[in-house]
């Protein structure tokens, strides 16, 4: 049960850390989430009948400061991420080309960001 116990308390503060990462001007936190489940909704694609597939592939950067905070933890928090777009497709009826991967990153081109930047892909499987 300890386990279990100490898996629970590694969650809630992955969770808690990734949303104090990006405060907005007002002081509330960016609804990362919400933002994934748009990109889904937004780039879906109509294939047949009975199947819409979305997005997989997700890489969300992060400024650099905020980053490095959540380097060591960058893995267990994309997961939980993929894990809600996962939870979200499912009760769209939505379906995936391949896993769902959310990745945390640096700004790829340099530039500091002030908030964060959301990319998508659908990825076949490999």
């Amino acid at each position: 049960m300890k386990f279990f116990h100490d898996v629970e308390a590694r969650m809630e503060r992955l969770s808690g850390s990734l949303w104090r990462l990006f405060p907005r001007p007002a002081g509330e936190p960016v609804e990362v989430l919400e933002a994934l489940r748009r990109e889904c909704d937004a780039k879906a694609v109509i294939v047949g009948r009975d199947r819409t597939v979305v997005p997989n592939a997700f890489e969300l950067e992060l400024p650099a400061e905020s980053y490095a905070r959540l380097a060591d933890e960058a893995g267990a928090v994309g997961e939980r991420l993929a894990s809600e777009v996962r939870r979200h497709a499912a009760e769209r009826h939505f379906s995936f080309a391949g896993p769902v991967a959310v990745r945390l990153r640096p700004p790829r081109d340099g530039n500091e960001l002030h908030r964060y930047r959301l990319h998508s892909s659908i990825t076949p499987r490999p």
